[in-house]
C-alpha cells in the first residue's frame, strides 16, 4: 500500500491506524522471511520503524498515546542498529576508495583499522536481535487498535506538520554552526520526518505536492551522504595512528563532505525558507479543495 492517506473520506484516526498496521505487519512478515538476505531485511525494517515514528509524529499533539509508542518504535529500532551501522561506515570507505589512490596494502590496512571496532554483531546475535525485534513490534501491533487521535480532517495534521518543520529548520542552523556527523544526522532525520509527512499528504494536490517530494528526497540524500562521510572521517581518525596512508584519505573525505555540505546548504535555505506557518496554511488551503 502506498505510503499516502489512504483516502480523502476515510477519519484522520483511521487511516494513521490503517497505514501504521501496514508498516507493522510488513516487519513482521519480513522477519519470518529467513531466506531473503539479513542486510536487505534489516533495512527495510528501519524504514518501516522510520515511517511509523515519522506517521505519528504528524499527529503528536494530538495523539495521547505519542510518548509511549514513539518510546516503543524508538527502542525496537535501537535493537536492529548496530545491524546496519557498520555496512553504513564500510559502504562510505569503499565508495572513497574508489575515487582516492592508497596503494592495495595500506587501503588494507586502514580499512580494516577504520572497521574493526564496529564489528558486526555474530550470527546468532543477530538472530536474536531480528527475533527481539520482532517481538517488539508485535506489542506495538498489538495496542494500535486502541490508539486515540484527537481532531479532525487538517486540524488534526496541522501542528504536527508545523512542529516537525520547525524542528527541521533549527537543525538546519545549528548544523550550519558545528557539522558534526550527529549533528548532520538529526538535520536528515528532521528532514526525513517532513519528507514522510509530504509524502503522506502527496493527494491533496499530487503535481504540486510531487515536487515538494523530490526536493526534500534530494536534500536528504546529499545529507545522508555528508553524514556517513562525517562519521567515516571520525572513525579514520581514531585509526589513523594505527594505519598508515590515512592522512590523504581523511583530506579527500573532508573535501568530499565540503562539496556535499554546500549543496545541502543552498538546497536547504531555499527548502526551508518558509515559515511552518506559511506552509501549513497553503496546504490547509490544498486539503479543503481536495476534499471538497
Amino acid at each position: 500500500m502506498p505510503f499516502t492517506f489512504p483516502d480523502r473520506d476515510q477519519p484522520i484516526a483511521k487511516s494513521v491506524r490503517k497505514l501504521a498496521r501496514n508498516r507493522l505487519e510488513a516487519s513482521l512478515a519480513l522477519i519470518a522471511e529467513a531466506e531473503r538476505p539479513q542486510g536487505e531485511r534489516v533495512r527495510e525494517l528501519r524504514k518501516n520503524i522510520k515511517k511509523t515514528r515519522a506517521l505519528i509524529r504528524l499527529v503528536r499533539p494530538n495523539f495521547k498515546g505519542y510518548e509511549r509508542e514513539n518510546d516503543a518504535l524508538r527502542t525496537a529500532g535501537r535493537v536492529v542498529a548496530d545491524l546496519r551501522d557498520r555496512d553504513a561506515l564500510r559502504d562510505s570507505f569503499d565508495a572513497l576508495a574508489r575515487r582516492v589512490y592508497l596503494p592495495l596494502d595500506a587501503r588494507a590496512a586502514l580499512r580494516e583499522a577504520t572497521l574493526t571496532p564496529h564489528e558486526p554483531p555474530a550470527e546468532d546475535a543477530a538472530a536474536a536481535a531480528l527475533t527481539e525485534h520482532g517481538r517488539l513490534v508485535q506489542e506495538i501491533a498489538e495496542r494500535l487498535r486502541g490508539w486515540k487521535i484527537a481532531g479532525s480532517g487538517f486540524d488534526a495534521l496541522a501542528p504536527g506538520l508545523e512542529r516537525t518543520w520547525t524542528a527541521a529548520r533549527r537543525a538546519m542552523h545549528q548544523a550550519a554552526a558545528d557539522p558534526t556527523g550527529e549533528a548532520l544526522h538529526q538535520w536528515r532525520k528532521r528532514t526525513k520526518d517532513h519528507w514522510y509527512h509530504a509524502r503522506l499528504l502527496t493527494p491533496i494536490w499530487p503535481e504540486m505536492t510531487a515536487h515538494h517530494v523530490a526536493a526534500a528526497d534530494a536534500l536528504g540524500e546529499r545529507l545522508g551522504e555528508a553524514r556517513d562521510l562525517a562519521f567515516l572521517i571520525e572513525a579514520l581518525e581514531r585509526a589513523g595512528e594505527s594505519a598508515g596512508g590515512g592522512k590523504d584519505f581523511i583530506a579527500a573525505a573532508r573535501e568530499e563532505k565540503e562539496r556535499l555540505l554546500s549543496d545541502a546548504r543552498t538546497l536547504g535555505a531555499r527548502f526551508f525558507s518558509e515559515p511552518a506557518e506559511g506552509l501549513s496554511r497553503r496546504w490547509r488551503g490544498w486539503w479543503k479543495l481536495w476534499r471538497a
